[in-house]
C-alpha cells in the first residue's frame, strides 16, 4: 500500500485515478501552511502538489517519499536540492497547459497593445473620447521576440505568426531546425535581439540563472515603445527595473500574470497603472487545461510506482541514473 499526500484538491477525474486504485490512500491535507505539511507528510510515499511550498524543513519530515508530482511544470517552489540529493524524482505534467497558457499570453499581448484595459475604464467613466486620444498598436508587421522556446515557446510562434508577426526564438537549448520549419529565426542568446523586438514575451523557468533576467540592461536595450509579456515567473522580471521602464516610455505597456511576490500586495505600485494587463497567475486555468493537469498529475505518481515513468514528465532525470 502506498499513502499519497494531495496537498489541494484536484479536478475529480485526477482523483478518481488515484481513488480507483486499491493499492493507494489518498490523504489531503488540511491546509498548506508548512507547519500542517510537516505533519502531514509523515508517512508518505507520494505528494502531488499544485501551488504549496515544499522547503526543505518540510521534505526532511517526509522520510519514506519516493515521488512528487507537480500539477503544473514550474518547481521553483519546491526545495529541489534536498529532493536531488535524496535521490527524489519531481513529475511534471508536461504539455498539459502549454496552449492555454500561450493563449493567454497572446490574450494578454493583444489587450496591452490595444489599450483595452485603459479603453474599458475609459468608456464606463464616460470619456468616449479616449479613442481620439491614444492610438493602439497593431501586431500585423510587429516583431515578437519569444524567450524560452520549450513547449509554451512552440504553442506560442504559431499563434503570433498568424497574426503577421515576424517571429523571433530564443533558447540556450535552441532547436533550430525546428525554429526553422515553423518559420522563425532562431536564436541561443534573447539579448542581442532585444533592439528589434517590439514586443517580448517570457517563457523560461525560474531559477538561480533566470532571476531577474530582465533588468535594467535589459530594458535599456529594449526598443523605444517595447511591450513585455510575462507568463513566466514573476521573478523572472526585475520589477522595479520594469516600473522604470514604463515610467521612462522605454516601455509602452505589459501583460503580466505573474509577480516577484504572491499573491500580489493590495498596494503593489502596478495596480494604479493604465499601462499595463494583469492576471493572477491564472494562464493554466483553463476547464481543459486544469483537468488533463489533474489526470497526469495522478497518473505520474501511479507510472512511477508501477515501474514506468513517462520520461519526458521527470523534471530531474538525473536522479533515477542511466
Amino acid at each position: 500500500m502506498k499513502r499519497v499526500l494531495v496537498t489541494e484538491p484536484l479536478h475529480e477525474s485526477g482523483m478518481a485515478l488515484l481513488e480507483a486504485r486499491p493499492d493507494i490512500e489518498i490523504a489531503i491535507a488540511r491546509d498548506i501552511t508548512p507547519e500542517t505539511l510537516a505533519k502531514a507528510v509523515r508517512d508518505v510515499h507520494g505528494i502531488a502538489v499544485r501551488v504549496a511550498r515544499l522547503p526543505a524543513e518540510v521534505l526532511s519530515c517526509a522520510g519514506k517519499l519516493e515521488v512528487v508530482s507537480r500539477h503544473g511544470v514550474g518547481c521553483d517552489r519546491l526545495d529541489m536540492a534536498h529532493l536531488n540529493g535524496r535521490g527524489i524524482p519531481v513529475m511534471i505534467a508536461a504539455g498539459a497547459s502549454a496552449a492555454t497558457v500561450a493563449e493567454h499570453a497572446m490574450g494578454l499581448l493583444l489587450a496591452t497593445a490595444r489599450g483595452l484595459v485603459r479603453q474599458d475604464r475609459a468608456i464606463r467613466d464616460g470619456w468616449f473620447n479616449d479613442r481620439l486620444e491614444r492610438l493602439a498598436v497593431d501586431l500585423s508587421g510587429a516583431t515578437m521576440l519569444i524567450v524560452g522556446f520549450g513547449r509554451i515557446g512552440r504553442k506560442l510562434a504559431p499563434l503570433a505568426r498568424a497574426f503577421g508577426m515576424e517571429v523571433i526564438v530564443a533558447d540556450i537549448a535552441l532547436d533550430a531546425a525546428l525554429a526553422r520549419e515553423m518559420g522563425c529565426r532562431g536564436v541561443a542568446d534573447f539579448r542581442p535581439e532585444l533592439p528589434k523586438a517590439d514586443m517580448v514575451s517570457l517563457h523560461v523557468p525560474l531559477d538561480e540563472t533566470t532571476r531577474d533576467f530582465i533588468s535594467g540592461d535589459e530594458f535599456a536595450a529594449m526598443k523605444d515603445g517595447a511591450i513585455l509579456i510575462n507568463c513566466a515567473r514573476g521573478a523572472v522580471v526585475n520589477e522595479a527595473a520594469m516600473i522604470a521602464a514604463l515610467d521612462s516610455g522605454k516601455l509602452a505597456g505589459a501583460g503580466l500574470d505573474v509577480f516577484a511576490a504572491e499573491p500580489a500586495p493590495d498596494n503593489h505600485p502596478l495596480f494604479s497603472r493604465t499601462d499595463v494587463v494583469l492576471s493572477p497567475h491564472t494562464a493554466a486555468s483553463s476547464g481543459k487545461a486544469t483537468k488533463l493537469s489533474s489526470e497526469m498529475t495522478a497518473r505520474n505518481i501511479l507510472d512511477f510506482f508501477d515501474g514506468a515513468p513517462r520520461q519526458d514528465c521527470i523534471f530531474n532525470p538525473e536522479v533515477l541514473g542511466p
